[in-house]
């Protein structure tokens, strides 16, 4: 097949990973994998070290005649069976793109658990435009056709997220939390994302105060960029804890840096999909997390870790005292998690979907 991806975001986060996970994948099961992106961004320079054939495009407005115009020509030389798109602009652009020239089917790829506006606007883009879409959760699908009474719900799939747990074996790096400051008596909770008010931020510097005043040997590692960083610094000036505060910025080294984690915490307002939380239950680390989105879907409370309520700064303190007071259930807990990663997030059988579906929709009549 030929497979098509747009992207008009202009950041790198969950969204890119994922398409560089998947194109990969399916370069490598021999299918043609291309690549509509902005240029000069994060995602071009890494796909195109990957090898993957970028196509630099300026999307401009939201159905713009230009981006419009410019999409109905690069149809027409590429040629796709499929065309899978990540936001709404994308679908509208290519999807409108591919109506006209009849060329590709489109596939639409929700991966954020908002609902839909229930307007005229969205109901032409999603029925008229898509011809499958495809959510990364069961609760994100539930969302979207609960907002959307007018979407066919057999036109909506669900495909969980996925990652190779080969990448997260092996041992800590001893030298990695060295570099941190942080010995083996330490108990190292990490969180990995982006520094703003939806991942809960504010909420985990709170817990870890707590916590830290009862357990003096808990760290807090930060992996990621964000509005929230100023604060973040300010709140490293200010407490008490604020030395054992470490942010890390943008880091490439996840897998390395999710084996030296003794524990990993997500306290989100809500979520996208979370795929941190699989990346360090694939290393056999436990988790905390809030019980939003489609978290619960992936943290087995109790089990692989403990899920809390959203913005309740005791509940994860407690809950990170917890696993830091019993060392045995932490590791019962990765244990666990890496089985479940095995079992039901595996970058192979996400893969196995993917292309499953790309065949079904591609060999499908128009219309249907």
């Amino acid at each position: 097949m030929r497979i098509l991806f747009a992207n008009s975001i202009q950041m790198f986060g969950g969204a890119e990973v994922w398409f560089l996970q998947v194109a990969e994948g399916l370069r490598a099961r021999g299918h043609w994998v291309g690549l509509v992106c902005r240029p000069h961004t994060e995602l071009e320079k890494r796909a195109l070290r990957a090898g993957v054939p970028v196509i630099p495009f300026r999307f401009g407005a939201d159905v713009g005649p230009l981006a419009v115009t410019r999409a109905l020509r690069l149809l027409r030389r590429l040629h796709p069976d499929i065309i899978c798109t990540n936001q709404d602009k994308e679908l509208r652009t290519f999807g409108l793109a591919a109506k006209v020239t009849g060329i590709g089917r489109v596939v639409h790829r929700r991966a954020i658990d908002h609902p839909l506006k229930n307007n005229l606007r969205y109901r032409l883009t999603y029925t008229w435009l898509a011809d499958v879409v495809v959510a990364n959760s069961f609760a994100t699908r539930s969302t979207l056709v609960r907002s959307a009474p007018w979407l066919r719900k057999a036109r909506v799939e669900v495909i969980y997220n996925g990652v190779d747990p080969g990448r997260f074996d092996g041992p800590a790096a001893a030298e990695l939390r060295s570099e941190w400051g942080c010995g083996e008596q330490d108990f190292v909770v990490g969180f990995v994302g982006q520094l703003d008010e939806r991942k809960g931020i504010s909420t985990l510097l709170e817990a870890f105060e707590r916590a830290a005043v009862l357990r003096p040997e808990v760290r807090l590692i930060l992996v990621g960029e964000g509005p929230l960083a100023p604060r973040v610094a300010e709140f490293r000036r200010k407490s008490a804890a604020g030395d054992r505060i470490l942010p890390l910025g943008f880091r490439e080294d996840i897998p390395r840096i999710m084996r030296s984690l003794d524990l990993l915490v997500l306290p989100s307002l809500w979520e996208g999909f979370g795929i941190v939380l699989i990346e360090a239950m694939a290393a056999r680390k436990p988790v905390v997390a809030t019980c939003v989105s489609s978290i619960p879907e992936i943290v087995v409370s109790g089990e692989t870790g403990f899920l809390v309520p959203p913005e309740d700064p005791e509940a994860l303190c407690q809950a990170i005292l917890r696993l830091a007071t019993d060392r045995n259930l932490a590791a019962e807990m990765g244990r666990r998690g890496r089985e479940r990663v095995e079992a039901s997030f595996s970058l192979s059988r996400m893969l196995r979907k993917w292309e499953e579906l790309f065949r079904e929709v591609a060999s499908e009549r128009p219309g249907r």
